[in-house]
């Protein structure tokens, strides 16, 4: 196993150089490659010289939210959809939302770009915080070893500690689940930070997909692209968005 850092999306942080020293305290001795939008190259992504790729910002051409060949079965995928349908121009975060599978089209990208020595893949974010409390080690292994993606968040009415893991149960979910049960697992990926081999991801899939208006948005994407079989698995804790972290 020889893994790489992969940070990508926009070149956006409050404390990216924060950021930066809990990558390498978790992560000691693993290179890391950054990648960004052309349109959207600044003077965060610049410091980073020649060691940041850019690439060009794709054209949404469809809502991944109500024009989706294929709906996600995640029912709150469902209420995303009733929102755009009821709401249009007044949806919350609409252009947000609609921008929302450009994450699985730069990691597409900076893969495709990556020296090919590297065949396990440490996905992340710019805005990403990780944790340089918690040892990865075993998580790493075994989304290598089971060829297993493997993804991290936090969520603010289940789990805010960013220093303790706390694995999802595997359940599938429906409109009447009881809310016992997690919503982060059931055909979704958390995404703040992904543990993938290199060979699961296709990155001409992702193209294809996003041709032909069949890609999902964000996690449900994630999940789309790198579960096979329902074989992936989500954690609490680990890595966060800085915004629902404390500075």
């Amino acid at each position: 196993m020889k893994p790489a850092i992969c940070i990508s999306g926009l070149a956006r942080s409050r404390n990216f150089n924060k950021n930066l020293r809990c990558l390498k305290a978790a992560f000691p001795d693993i290179p890391m490659f950054f990648s960004t939008w052309e349109e959207t190259k600044n003077e965060l992504s610049e410091a980073h010289g020649k060691g940041t790729n850019y690439y060009p910002e794709p054209e949404i051409h469809y809502n991944p939210w109500t024009e989706c060949v294929i709906d996600n079965p995640h029912p709150k995928y469902r209420v995303y959809k009733d929102n755009f349908i009821k709401q249009g121009e007044f949806m919350p975060a609409r252009g947000k939302l609609l921008n929302a599978t450009k994450q699985l089209i730069a990691h597409a990208y900076q893969l495709a770009d990556l020296p090919e020595e590297y065949d396990m893949i440490i996905r992340t974010r710019w805005d990403t915080v990780v944790s340089d409390k918690l040892d990865f080690t075993s998580y790493l292994e075994q989304s290598y070893n089971e060829k297993m993606a493997i993804g991290f968040a936090i969520r603010g009415d289940r789990h805010i500690r960013l220093d303790k893991f706390k694995d999802i149960d595997h359940v599938y979910i429906q409109e009447d689940t009881d809310h016992k049960w997690s919503r982060d697992w059931s055909y979704w990926i958390n995404d703040n930070m992904i543990f993938h081999r290199r060979d699961m991801y296709d990155c001409d899939l992702v193209h294809k997909l996003h041709k032909e208006k069949r890609l999902w948005p964000a996690e449900y994407g994630w999940y789309q692209l790198l579960s096979v079989m329902d074989n992936h698995h989500c954690v609490y804790g680990g890595a966060a968005l800085e915004r629902f972290t404390r500075a």
